[in-house]
């Protein structure tokens, strides 16, 4: 009763993510049609990069801000409120370390090795992983004469593995924990945009050759476990209340 209560509460993050996949979904029919080695205008090179930067690590401190922004202009009670900042500190700390263990443990090389292993740089995507950083970097600004910037500056900044997207997850915990607050507030428009910005992402890390439709699917389903299974973190704001009271009163 009590986890069918909690799943209850979290239902319109979950309905997003469902509605996330679903969108994801169709992008593996898109990936063929996607070619590494041909040239990009600098308009879509720019519009992918602003997308993939806002879930990397050099925008997803501005992208979390701009939604904790939003969210703090819902109606909550500062109990609620600190629940929320909790639950979400959570998520994101499982996400990111589940994401570096992961990648670990699948060793899956990324797309853009396969365009190497193509022009004969390296005997086979795996290779790649192997070599050292500054070889890794030489292997890259060689192919670079035939592949557009747009898409090898983030090669140069992305060596490790594939398997999951770290930036789709990131997505899909804004997704499901901001989006879902919008929709329990009944603010529609922000969820619908914030759909449109997650769609972008996923969609810019295959235009990239970051990674594979599985990488984005894997990573959606990841973030929806643990969103289901973590708890409401009620209880543990209502006792760091307490001492922020406690202290504020001794403080007077």
């Amino acid at each position: 009763m009590v986890m069918k209560s909690v799943l209850q509460a979290k239902r319109n993050g979950l309905l997003l993510l469902v509605i996330l996949l679903l969108l994801i979904a169709p992008m593996t029919l898109l990936v063929s049609h996607i070619e590494l080695l041909s040239p990009e205008s600098d308009f879509e090179g720019a519009t992918f990069t602003i997308l993939t930067n806002s879930a990397g690590s050099s925008g997803f401190l501005v992208t979390l801000a701009v939604l904790a922004i939003a969210a703090f202009t819902l109606k909550m009670t500062p109990k609620q409120q600190l629940s929320k900042v909790i639950q979400l500190g959570v998520i994101l700390l499982v996400g990111f370390a589940a994401k570096t263990g992961l990648k670990h443990l699948t060793e899956s090389p990324r797309p853009y090795t396969e365009v190497l292993s193509h022009q004969l740089l390296v005997p086979n995507p795996a290779h790649f992983y192997q070599l050292s950083a500054a070889q890794q970097e030489s292997v890259i600004n060689k192919v670079s004469e035939n592949v557009s910037h747009w898409r090898t500056q983030h090669w140069m900044g992305e060596t490790d593995y594939s398997f999951p997207s770290g930036h789709t997850i990131f997505a899909a915990i804004c997704v499901v924990f901001f989006g879902g607050l919008f929709l329990d507030h009944k603010r529609y428009a922000l969820a619908a945009t914030l759909m449109v910005w997650a769609i972008g992402v996923a969609y810019s890390r295959l235009w990239l050759g970051m990674h594979r439709p599985i990488d984005l699917i894997g990573s959606v389903l990841f973030v929806a476990l643990v969103y289901a299974l973590l708890p409401s973190m009620e209880g543990l704001s209502e006792k760091i209340g307490n001492v922020l009271n406690l202290n504020k009163r001794c403080f007077y």
